[in-house]
């Protein structure tokens, strides 16, 4: 026996994905605090997968278990860390870099033992962070002066079909399907070019 399914069927199962239901959750829990807090307007420029705009970059050092001698030197998006004033094995180069509270920057380790650094990158329009000469890169397994760049998160392609330079029927349903949500409750919404970053959007929902 061939079974079918029309095209409303069809729609219905591919409209039936997390993409949209997170997306509208994360807009509706932000739209309810920002109404609790007698606000009219609410804006989501980042934390959602349409609307990503600060990604991670991680960087991860090709020395396992490295250990430091004295106190030498990371330099991480212009920001010098010292490292050996907590110990000279992996946990407490990791303690140092994190006590270090340098902005946008957390240090772990895999499960190789070899030292993780995992930084946000700041909405711009260029999404990287440079590792400079430090004198612990050897130690640790980095390289000398190399930029390292975010790869576009999903959201750099939601703002490229809704500017109509790329074509994506799913990605161009999901976000109407959003629209649509907020315009059956009652609401205004639009989006926005992100001027931060100049290559994702905003969402603006008005009540």
């Amino acid at each position: 026996m061939t079974y079918y399914i029309n095209k409303t069927e069809a729609r219905a199962m591919a409209r039936a994905d997390l993409t949209i239901y997170d997306e509208i959750n994360a807009l509706m829990r932000q739209v309810i605090q920002d109404a609790g807090n007698g606000l009219y307007e609410t804006t989501v420029s980042d934390g959602t997968t349409m609307t990503e705009s600060t990604p991670t970059i991680t960087i991860t050092g090709t020395q396992a278990n490295p250990t430091i001698v004295g106190t030498p030197t990371l330099i991480i998006a212009g920001t010098t860390i010292t490292l050996g004033t907590s110990g000279t094995n992996l946990n407490s180069i990791i303690s140092d870099i994190n006590d270090s509270n340098t902005a946008n920057l957390v240090a772990s380790k895999n499960s190789s033992n070899n030292l993780v650094l995992t930084y946000t990158a700041p909405a711009n329009t260029t999404w990287n962070v440079v590792v400079g000469a430090g004198t612990a890169n050897a130690s640790l397994g980095l390289a000398d002066n190399i930029t390292h760049t975010a790869t576009n998160p999903d959201s750099v392609s939601y703002y490229q079909v809704w500017q109509g330079t790329i074509a994506d029927r799913p990605k161009t349903d999901q976000m109407q399907q959003v629209i649509l949500y907020f315009q059956n409750l009652g609401y205004t919404i639009d989006r926005l070019i992100n001027s931060s970053t100049r290559k994702t959007f905003k969402w603006v929902i008005s009540y």
